[in-house]
Protein backbone atom coordinates (compact mmCIF):
# COMPACT_ATOMS: atom_id res chain seq x y z
CA UNK A 1 0.00 0.00 0.00
CA UNK A 2 1.45 3.26 -1.23
CA UNK A 3 0.40 6.02 1.19
CA UNK A 4 3.54 8.07 1.75
CA UNK A 5 5.79 9.48 -1.33
CA UNK A 6 9.00 11.49 -1.64
CA UNK A 7 9.73 13.59 -4.53
CA UNK A 8 13.00 14.93 -4.44
CA UNK A 9 13.03 18.18 -6.52
CA UNK A 10 15.80 20.21 -7.89
CA UNK A 11 13.35 22.88 -9.46
CA UNK A 12 13.79 21.70 -13.24
CA UNK A 13 11.56 21.11 -15.58
CA UNK A 14 12.62 17.58 -15.39
CA UNK A 15 11.51 17.57 -11.64
CA UNK A 16 8.26 19.17 -12.18
CA UNK A 17 7.27 16.06 -14.46
CA UNK A 18 8.05 13.81 -11.61
CA UNK A 19 5.79 16.31 -9.30
CA UNK A 20 2.89 16.55 -11.77
CA UNK A 21 3.00 12.59 -12.01
CA UNK A 22 3.62 11.99 -8.58
CA UNK A 23 0.62 14.21 -7.54
CA UNK A 24 -1.69 11.84 -10.20
CA UNK A 25 -0.33 8.91 -8.11
CA UNK A 26 -0.98 10.40 -4.77
CA UNK A 27 -4.25 11.23 -6.11
CA UNK A 28 -4.74 7.71 -7.23
CA UNK A 29 -3.91 6.10 -3.86
CA UNK A 30 -5.03 9.13 -1.73
CA UNK A 31 -1.45 9.48 -0.53
CA UNK A 32 0.35 12.35 1.03
CA UNK A 33 3.66 13.86 -0.70
CA UNK A 34 7.00 14.45 0.99
CA UNK A 35 8.86 17.34 -1.25
CA UNK A 36 12.53 17.21 -0.79
CA UNK A 37 14.91 19.57 -1.75
CA UNK A 38 18.71 18.99 -1.18
CA UNK A 39 21.63 21.17 -1.34
CA UNK A 40 24.42 20.02 -2.80
CA UNK A 41 27.03 20.38 -0.08
CA UNK A 42 29.48 19.69 -3.30
CA UNK A 43 28.90 22.96 -3.96
CA UNK A 44 29.58 24.51 -0.88
CA UNK A 45 33.42 22.69 0.16
CA UNK A 46 36.51 24.57 -0.58
CA UNK A 47 38.15 23.57 -3.72
CA UNK A 48 34.82 24.56 -5.68
CA UNK A 49 35.18 28.01 -4.35
CA UNK A 50 38.53 28.23 -4.75
CA UNK A 51 38.09 27.24 -8.46
CA UNK A 52 35.37 30.16 -8.39
CA UNK A 53 37.44 32.98 -7.20
CA UNK A 54 40.90 31.95 -9.47
CA UNK A 55 38.19 32.07 -12.38
CA UNK A 56 37.44 35.90 -11.44
CA UNK A 57 40.36 36.51 -10.24
CA UNK A 58 39.83 37.45 -6.74
CA UNK A 59 41.49 36.27 -3.59
CA UNK A 60 39.10 33.15 -2.03
CA UNK A 61 36.62 33.48 0.29
CA UNK A 62 35.49 36.83 0.13
CA UNK A 63 32.05 36.21 1.52
CA UNK A 64 31.30 33.26 -1.33
CA UNK A 65 30.54 30.36 0.56
CA UNK A 66 27.98 32.57 2.49
CA UNK A 67 26.46 34.00 -0.89
CA UNK A 68 25.98 30.61 -2.54
CA UNK A 69 24.61 29.20 -0.17
CA UNK A 70 22.18 31.24 0.43
CA UNK A 71 21.41 31.40 -3.55
CA UNK A 72 21.13 27.73 -2.94
CA UNK A 73 18.91 27.92 -0.45
CA UNK A 74 16.53 30.29 -1.94
CA UNK A 75 16.56 28.31 -5.48
CA UNK A 76 15.81 25.62 -3.00
CA UNK A 77 12.59 27.41 -1.14
CA UNK A 78 11.17 28.16 -4.93
CA UNK A 79 11.44 24.29 -6.02
CA UNK A 80 9.77 23.72 -2.80
CA UNK A 81 7.00 26.34 -3.17
CA UNK A 82 6.46 25.27 -6.73
CA UNK A 83 5.52 21.64 -5.36
CA UNK A 84 3.47 22.98 -2.93
CA UNK A 85 1.47 25.29 -5.16
CA UNK A 86 1.10 21.58 -7.54
CA UNK A 87 -0.32 19.68 -4.19
CA UNK A 88 -2.64 22.29 -3.50
CA UNK A 89 -3.88 22.71 -7.07
CA UNK A 90 -5.14 18.77 -6.82
CA UNK A 91 -6.02 18.82 -3.22
CA UNK A 92 -2.96 16.74 -2.05
CA UNK A 93 -1.85 16.71 1.12
CA UNK A 94 1.93 17.32 1.35
CA UNK A 95 4.76 18.58 2.92
CA UNK A 96 8.46 19.93 2.58
CA UNK A 97 11.85 19.68 3.38
CA UNK A 98 15.09 21.22 2.67
CA UNK A 99 18.49 19.84 3.64
CA UNK A 100 22.11 19.91 2.80
CA UNK A 101 24.18 17.12 1.99
CA UNK A 102 25.21 14.65 -0.46
CA UNK A 103 22.13 14.49 -2.90
CA UNK A 104 21.53 11.15 -3.32
CA UNK A 105 22.82 10.04 0.37
CA UNK A 106 19.62 12.58 1.37
CA UNK A 107 17.24 11.72 -0.68
CA UNK A 108 17.80 7.68 0.28
CA UNK A 109 18.03 8.98 4.04
CA UNK A 110 14.40 10.61 3.73
CA UNK A 111 12.87 8.02 2.21
CA UNK A 112 13.00 5.11 4.82
CA UNK A 113 9.53 6.30 6.37
CA UNK A 114 8.05 6.45 2.73
CA UNK A 115 6.60 3.75 0.48
CA UNK A 116 7.80 5.30 -2.76
CA UNK A 117 10.28 7.59 -4.69
CA UNK A 118 9.32 9.30 -7.51
CA UNK A 119 12.12 10.95 -9.79
CA UNK A 120 11.84 12.84 -13.09
CA UNK A 121 13.91 11.70 -15.83
CA UNK A 122 16.51 14.47 -16.09
CA UNK A 123 17.42 17.27 -13.89
CA UNK A 124 19.25 20.77 -13.69
CA UNK A 125 21.93 19.09 -16.00
CA UNK A 126 19.85 16.73 -18.37
CA UNK A 127 20.72 18.59 -21.36
CA UNK A 128 24.18 17.52 -21.35
CA UNK A 129 23.56 14.11 -20.33
CA UNK A 130 22.34 13.37 -24.12
CA UNK A 131 19.40 11.48 -22.67
CA UNK A 132 20.74 9.50 -20.11
CA UNK A 133 19.85 9.39 -16.49
CA UNK A 134 22.04 11.24 -13.81
CA UNK A 135 24.54 10.15 -11.17
CA UNK A 136 21.75 11.23 -8.32
CA UNK A 137 19.43 8.90 -10.05
CA UNK A 138 21.44 6.40 -10.77
CA UNK A 139 22.83 6.16 -6.85
CA UNK A 140 19.47 6.24 -5.67
CA UNK A 141 18.34 3.57 -7.89
CA UNK A 142 21.23 1.46 -6.43
CA UNK A 143 20.81 2.51 -2.85
CA UNK A 144 16.87 2.92 -1.94
CA UNK A 145 15.57 0.31 0.02
CA UNK A 146 11.92 2.11 -1.20
CA UNK A 147 10.42 1.40 -4.53
CA UNK A 148 11.97 4.10 -7.60
CA UNK A 149 9.71 5.08 -10.24
CA UNK A 150 11.81 7.13 -12.28
CA UNK A 151 9.28 9.04 -14.98
CA UNK A 152 10.07 11.34 -18.47
CA UNK A 153 6.09 11.40 -18.70
CA UNK A 154 4.27 13.26 -16.61
CA UNK A 155 0.81 11.55 -16.39
CA UNK A 156 0.64 7.93 -15.50
CA UNK A 157 -1.19 5.65 -18.09
CA UNK A 158 -3.82 3.44 -17.93
CA UNK A 159 -3.86 0.44 -20.35
CA UNK A 160 -1.16 -1.92 -19.66
CA UNK A 161 2.41 -2.43 -17.98
CA UNK A 162 5.16 -4.35 -18.11
CA UNK A 163 6.83 -6.66 -15.61
CA UNK A 164 10.23 -8.21 -16.35
CA UNK A 165 10.69 -11.42 -14.81
CA UNK A 166 13.95 -13.60 -13.93
CA UNK A 167 13.23 -15.55 -11.36
CA UNK A 168 15.85 -13.05 -8.90
CA UNK A 169 14.55 -12.04 -5.26
CA UNK A 170 14.28 -8.32 -6.39
CA UNK A 171 12.47 -9.86 -9.48
CA UNK A 172 9.96 -11.65 -7.37
CA UNK A 173 9.85 -8.36 -5.05
CA UNK A 174 8.96 -6.45 -8.67
CA UNK A 175 5.97 -9.46 -9.16
CA UNK A 176 4.79 -9.15 -6.25
CA UNK A 177 4.22 -5.10 -6.80
CA UNK A 178 2.81 -6.00 -10.55
CA UNK A 179 0.59 -8.02 -8.52
CA UNK A 180 -0.84 -5.38 -6.78
CA UNK A 181 -0.49 -2.46 -9.17
CA UNK A 182 -2.78 -4.98 -11.87
CA UNK A 183 -5.09 -4.56 -9.38
CA UNK A 184 -5.57 -1.34 -8.17
CA UNK A 185 -4.93 0.32 -11.96
CA UNK A 186 -7.06 -2.09 -13.25
CA UNK A 187 -4.73 -2.27 -15.94
CA UNK A 188 -3.93 -5.39 -18.08
CA UNK A 189 -0.51 -7.04 -17.18
CA UNK A 190 2.23 -8.64 -19.51
CA UNK A 191 4.91 -10.55 -17.95
CA UNK A 192 8.14 -11.16 -19.52
CA UNK A 193 10.71 -13.39 -19.39
CA UNK A 194 13.71 -13.16 -21.73
CA UNK A 195 15.95 -16.35 -21.83
CA UNK A 196 15.70 -20.15 -23.92
CA UNK A 197 13.09 -22.25 -23.72
CA UNK A 198 14.36 -24.33 -20.24
CA UNK A 199 13.49 -20.69 -19.20
CA UNK A 200 9.66 -21.66 -19.74
CA UNK A 201 9.89 -22.79 -15.64
CA UNK A 202 10.37 -19.20 -14.81
CA UNK A 203 6.97 -18.17 -16.25
CA UNK A 204 5.19 -20.95 -14.99
CA UNK A 205 6.83 -19.70 -11.33
CA UNK A 206 4.95 -15.88 -12.26
CA UNK A 207 1.86 -17.44 -13.64
CA UNK A 208 0.98 -19.42 -10.26
CA UNK A 209 1.68 -15.94 -8.37
CA UNK A 210 -0.46 -13.54 -10.68
CA UNK A 211 -3.13 -16.19 -11.00
CA UNK A 212 -3.65 -16.30 -7.08
CA UNK A 213 -3.95 -12.65 -7.16
CA UNK A 214 -7.22 -12.75 -9.90
CA UNK A 215 -5.10 -10.26 -12.41
CA UNK A 216 -6.02 -11.50 -15.98
CA UNK A 217 -1.87 -11.40 -17.99
CA UNK A 218 -0.17 -12.36 -20.75
CA UNK A 219 3.24 -14.45 -20.75
CA UNK A 220 5.90 -13.94 -23.21
CA UNK A 221 8.96 -16.21 -23.58
CA UNK A 222 11.65 -13.85 -25.87
CA UNK A 223 15.33 -14.96 -26.35
CA UNK A 224 17.89 -12.32 -26.45
CA UNK A 225 19.78 -9.75 -24.94
CA UNK A 226 17.86 -9.38 -21.74
CA UNK A 227 18.22 -5.63 -21.46
CA UNK A 228 18.18 -4.84 -25.07
CA UNK A 229 14.44 -7.34 -24.95
CA UNK A 230 13.18 -5.64 -22.59
CA UNK A 231 13.35 -2.31 -23.51
CA UNK A 232 12.35 -3.58 -26.92
CA UNK A 233 9.26 -5.19 -25.68
CA UNK A 234 7.93 -2.68 -23.55
CA UNK A 235 8.03 -0.36 -26.83
CA UNK A 236 6.34 -2.71 -28.80
CA UNK A 237 3.34 -3.86 -26.41
CA UNK A 238 3.32 0.10 -25.81
CA UNK A 239 3.87 -0.43 -21.96
CA UNK A 240 2.68 3.03 -19.91
CA UNK A 241 4.55 1.28 -17.08
CA UNK A 242 7.91 -0.88 -16.56
CA UNK A 243 8.09 -2.89 -13.49
CA UNK A 244 11.54 -4.87 -12.57
CA UNK A 245 14.10 -5.52 -9.77
CA UNK A 246 16.71 -3.08 -9.40
CA UNK A 247 20.28 -4.22 -9.68
CA UNK A 248 19.41 -7.85 -9.44
CA UNK A 249 23.02 -9.80 -9.93
CA UNK A 250 26.60 -9.12 -8.86
CA UNK A 251 28.27 -6.09 -8.95
CA UNK A 252 31.05 -7.97 -11.23
CA UNK A 253 28.80 -9.60 -13.30
CA UNK A 254 27.13 -6.03 -13.83
CA UNK A 255 31.16 -4.57 -14.66
CA UNK A 256 30.96 -7.70 -17.14
CA UNK A 257 28.43 -7.52 -19.09
CA UNK A 258 26.43 -4.52 -17.90
CA UNK A 259 23.14 -3.90 -15.96
CA UNK A 260 19.85 -4.46 -16.96
CA UNK A 261 18.64 -1.68 -14.66
CA UNK A 262 21.32 0.72 -15.38
CA UNK A 263 19.89 0.29 -19.86
CA UNK A 264 16.40 0.10 -19.04
CA UNK A 265 17.33 3.59 -17.02
CA UNK A 266 18.56 4.92 -19.79
CA UNK A 267 16.65 3.67 -22.57
CA UNK A 268 13.05 2.94 -21.05
CA UNK A 269 10.56 4.01 -23.59
CA UNK A 270 7.90 4.29 -20.57
CA UNK A 271 7.84 4.77 -16.42
CA UNK A 272 10.07 2.50 -15.17
CA UNK A 273 9.10 1.02 -11.38
CA UNK A 274 11.90 -0.17 -9.95
CA UNK A 275 12.20 -2.50 -6.77
CA UNK A 276 14.08 -4.46 -4.68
Amino acid sequence: MIKRILVPTDGSDFAAVGIRYAVALATRYRAALCGLHVVDVKLLEGPFLRDISASLGTAPYVNYQGNISMILEERGKAALEAFTKECEKADVACETFQVTGIVSRCIIEKSELTDLIVLGRGGEHAEWLDGLVGSTTAAVARAAKRPVLVTGVDTPGNTRFLVAYDGSDHAKTALRHAANIATEWKMACHVLVVGDPKSASLLDEARAYIETHEVKAEYVLRAGDPSEMIVAYAQDCKADLLVMGAYGHTKVRELVVGSTTAYALNHAPCPLFLAR
